[in-house]
């Protein structure tokens, strides 16, 4: 009999993702689940979640996200080295990727681009690589936490806010807010974040692992929820965010990917 220890992650249980297209004509994100435990452990003792969010003002941003995600996920199983070098080599191949296609198609055509978050999540750690504004949050005992940096012009805009420079509301309403200082477009990568080691991961921990349409929702509103649901299954929790999003019916709501990974 396998002991609790050694269970694997279950499907929906521990882990879930949902998508909302909210009022865009095309769903541009793109998500994916993997199993990335090493050779000779049980299956789905560790996993690998890809989010990319495609760039809607580029050549297919749908693509964009599909391809990328995909070539991140089958570099991270081909190749060797340590879970943080795997990753920063599967990013590396997914940027290549799309430059790869983007050079064969029309000179006249705005390079493909996306986001890309990946989390690498066991039962006592995890580690992420990420470019764009996805966002990664942590949950643990009442309390919310980004873990990942942001690559929109969005955090030097709050900066200027503490320093004085501008108000909240100039902030808010700034027509650059969600202006992009990083994603994969084929080019050298401008900023890319992660952490120097693993960060340790308890019984009860709640990863969320979105694309930046879950924004429709204040961090506060964001935590409760969340608090609210941390006893039920993942899907639920992914569930019960994207029902806060559609009662929400922003006029403008972006596409929405959310995956959760529960820590048993």
């Amino acid at each position: 009999m396998t002991s609790p220890a050694l269970s694997p992650f279950a499907q929906e249980k521990d882990f879930a993702a949902r998508q909302y297209r909210g009022k865009r004509d095309n769903q541009e994100d793109y998500y994916a689940f993997a199993d990335a435990t090493e050779s000779g452990d049980g299956a789905l003792q560790k996993l690998l979640l890809v989010v990319g969010d495609g760039l809607g003002a580029h050549a297919g941003g749908s693509v964009a996200s599909y391809i990328a995600v995909n070539a991140f996920v089958r570099a991270f199983h081909e190749k060797d080295g340590s879970q943080s070098r795997r990753l920063r080599t599967a990013l590396d191949t997914a940027n290549e990727t799309l430059g790869y296609i983007s050079g064969r198609m029309p000179a006249v055509t705005t390079p493909m681009g996306t986001t890309m978050l990946a989390v690498l999540a066991a039962k006592d750690q995890m580690e992420w690589i990420s470019v764009g504004d996805s966002p990664l949050f942590l949950y643990r005992k009442g309390r919310l936490v980004r873990m990942n940096a942001d690559h929109s012009l969005t955090a030097l805009l709050e900066e200027r806010v503490k320093q004085g420079l501008i108000t909240e509301d100039d902030a808010a309403h700034h027509p650059d807010r969600h202006t992009l200082q990083s994603a994969l477009l084929g080019f050298p990568i401008a900023l890319i974040d992660s952490p120097p080691e693993p960060v340790p991961l308890f019984s009860g921990d709640i990863i969320i692992a979105a694309s930046d349409g879950i924004f429709a929702l204040d961090h506060k509103a964001l935590e409760e929820l969340i608090g609210f649901g941390r006893n039920s299954s993942a899907d639920k929790i992914t569930d019960a965010i994207l029902f806060a999003i559609r009662r929400i019916n922003h006029e403008r709501q972006d596409n929405v990917t959310i995956g959760i990974v529960k820590i048993p």
